[in-house]
């Protein structure tokens, strides 16, 4: 099974206009059209961002880093998924750890976004992955699958969907999670899908590894099979470092599909 493998970018609280202008002008670049490119910018730069995609014909999809929970109404400050649309958002993280630890953001309001998402036809990206001390007490799997639980179960109809898995540890630290040890969590993270989805299904779903990404390590994870990507934060902000974490990847997914023939 052939997954397109898929690079997001989030900028975080971080970059500016002249920034983002600057940065889809370099990396508009011919040869990464063989993988996804998504950019997840602060809500302020969604307009700058579809009108910079239309005027350069880019293929860099456009990206969100939150939702609101709710669909609409007297709710200050919060953005709904219908104008995320409005904004040709396809892609909107859900649940990033920051957000968990920082915001206190709830397993109701991480299953509220996700139906609010699917309603408007954008593909939610569901951060999991475990702290330092659960990874080191043998919990990672156990925390997983409550993370999972807690907002699939109660879906009715769980819609498309991508997973992004960053070990909390390895996010911005320098020290990231072995490939081979990624994979292992990949293809467990495969498996728990099974109890909402069909086992096709499934092997659909592309799952990402974040935490402490780069250019000279990205490639090395897309060579396993239940690798599909990456998640990448602060590398991403200097288009040179983005592309060159991108030519890598797709080097590694050329290299990984006539590995398949």
């Amino acid at each position: 099974m052939t997954r397109t493998q898929l690079v997001m970018a989030n900028w975080k609280q971080q970059g500016s206009e002249q920034t983002l202008k600057q940065w889809l002008s370099e990396v508009n670049v011919p040869e990464l059209t063989a993988i996804s490119r998504v950019l997840c910018v602060p809500l302020p730069y969604l307009a700058t961002l579809r009108q910079q995609r239309a005027a350069l014909q880019s293929p860099v999809l456009a990206g969100a880093q939150l939702v609101s929970a709710w669909t609409g109404g007297a709710y200050t400050g919060e953005v709904s998924a219908a104008m995320l649309s409005e904004f040709g958002v396809t892609y909107t993280l859900v649940g990033h750890s920051e957000r968990r630890q920082w915001l206190l953001e709830t397993a109701d309001s991480r299953r509220a976004q996700l139906a609010a998402l699917w309603q408007q036809g954008i593909t939610p990206v569901l951060c999991v992955g475990e702290t330092a001390a659960q990874h080191q007490q043998g919990q990672t799997f156990a925390v997983l699958w409550q993370q999972l639980a807690e907002v699939l179960d109660p879906q009715p109809a769980p819609g498309p969907l991508v997973l992004a898995y960053e070990p909390v540890f390895a996010i911005g630290s320098g020290q990231p999670l072995s490939a081979p040890d990624a994979q292992q969590v990949h293809q467990q993270l495969r498996q728990l899908l099974q109890h909402w989805y069909s086992a096709a299904d499934c092997q659909q779903i592309r799952i990402l590894y974040g935490g402490s990404v780069n250019s000279n390590n990205a490639a090395e994870y897309l060579r396993y099979p239940d690798i599909d990507g990456v998640l990448v934060g602060s590398g991403s902000l200097k288009a040179d470092s983005f592309n060159a974490l991108c030519r890598a990847i797709a080097s590694a997914v050329t290299a990984k599909t006539v590995s398949l023939i």
